[in-house]
């Protein structure tokens, strides 16, 4: 009886202390990766959120017109000594990418290779039939989600599901405006492609000041002495690019 009632006590702690939004079996799970570490300074860090992963093709040469974007999945649980599958769907509900124009079709079962708890989905993305205008901003979505397979269960709820986003355009970088004051004035794609190439710092654009601000001085100088001296243009409205002025 002691042992019995013991027994029972274990399984309502075991069901108490699951978390819901798991998937408990012997089978390992599988899952987007939906986070990451934001490094604030040398003793703090932040745990960045985000559902969708971005590719652009603004930042690369106009003669590529087919590239691979990169979504990490996570498997919880142990590795293993050979490959196993996963299966992924694109959900039509959250997708207004069209297979063929905007992104080659994507195989339903994809691979994690032996040995390993971090992978990564490959999807071919197009980019002739995306608009590259950075007025209008367009962006294209691919709904993807996990689904159960022979090797694996959906892992965590959060990261079942996921958005990668197609554009062909140089949006703002969040630095931008911080910038601003320090003699870059206003955002304009072809002022970034300069900076870019004078740094590699600038090509990241989710960094709050990838460059000292003590340093960014002369680069801007660079870039205002590079535009009075190589015209460089608008390519919608055909207005000539000043580092502080657009001029017909």
């Amino acid at each position: 009886m002691k042992r019995l009632l013991l027994y029972a006590l274990v399984l309502l702690f075991a069901s108490c202390s699951k978390d819901p939004g798991l998937t408990y079996s012997d089978k390992n799970g599988i899952y987007f990766a939906y986070s990451y570490k934001l490094k604030i300074d040398n003793i703090n860090t932040k745990i960045i959120e985000f559902d969708s992963v971005t590719y652009s093709f603004g930042m690369l040469d106009e003669s590529i017109l087919r590239d691979t974007a990169k979504i990490v999945v996570n498997v919880m649980g142990n590795t293993a000594d050979k490959d196993r599958f996963y299966r992924v769907s694109v959900n039509p509900d959250s997708t207004t990418a069209v297979e063929g124009e905007h992104y080659e079709a994507i195989q339903p079962l994809q691979k994690v290779k032996a040995n390993r708890l971090v992978d990564t989905l490959k999807i071919v993305v197009l980019r002739k039939n995306l608009n590259g205008s950075h007025i209008a901003r367009e962006n294209k979505r691919i709904g993807l989600k996990i689904e159960q397979s022979d090797d694996f269960n959906v892992g965590i709820t959060r990261g079942s599901q996921i958005q990668l986003v197609i554009n062909n355009y140089l949006s703002e970088p969040q630095w931008w405006n911080k910038y601003a004051q320090f003699g870059l004035y206003f955002y304009h794609p072809e002022k970034w492609k300069i900076l870019m190439k004078f740094h590699d710092s600038f090509k990241n654009p989710n960094s709050d000041y990838p460059m000292d601000v003590n340093l960014v001085g002369a680069y801007f100088n660079s870039l205002r002495s590079y535009l009075d001296n190589n015209p460089t243009y608008d390519k919608e409205t055909g207005l000539r690019v000043f580092i502080d002025r657009l001029v017909k």
